[in-house]
């Protein structure tokens, strides 16, 4: 009998959805690849959003919550997540006060995160601002 392995894009999904039906008072899903806080906020502050790709785990969902972050926008395995959906993560997580992006130094979540911060200054009129994180030797300045 031939064994199936599930694609890598279902690990992903399977992940993130266990994830919030296991923890629905932390998480909350409103597409598949984006992840939010349960309860949005009610005070006037600047929103905080990363993503990136699920090489390791989808590991930046654990970083949203009260007092972290307010959005994750997740790729697939070793991909970065699309502009669009980093647009949905900056529109969800915006509170009137601009939002803080946070993310790594790799080539395809700054392409993404750029266009995605051009998009919803230019159609939500929601202002970003970008802390680009080096987390290895090999990515980080001398």
């Amino acid at each position: 009998m031939k064994k199936i392995l599930n694609k890598p894009e279902n690990y992903v999904d399977e992940t993130l959805a266990g994830l919030c039906l296991a923890h629905n008072d932390i998480y909350r899903q409103p597409q598949p690849r984006l992840i939010t806080r349960a309860n949005s906020s009610d005070k006037a502050k600047v929103g905080i959003v990363t993503g990136g790709g699920s090489g390791h785990l989808p590991v930046f969902t654990g970083y949203v919550g009260e007092g972290l972050l307010d959005a994750a926008a997740v790729g697939d395995v070793f991909a970065s997540p699309s502009a669009d959906l980093m647009a949905d993560a900056i529109r969800a997580a915006d509170n009137g006060q601009g939002v803080l992006l946070l993310y790594g130094n790799y080539g395809g979540d700054i392409m993404n995160f750029d266009m995605a911060s051009e998009t919803v200054d230019f159609e939500d009129n929601i202002r970003c601002i970008t802390v680009l994180a080096t987390d290895d030797i090999a990515s980080a300045t001398p």
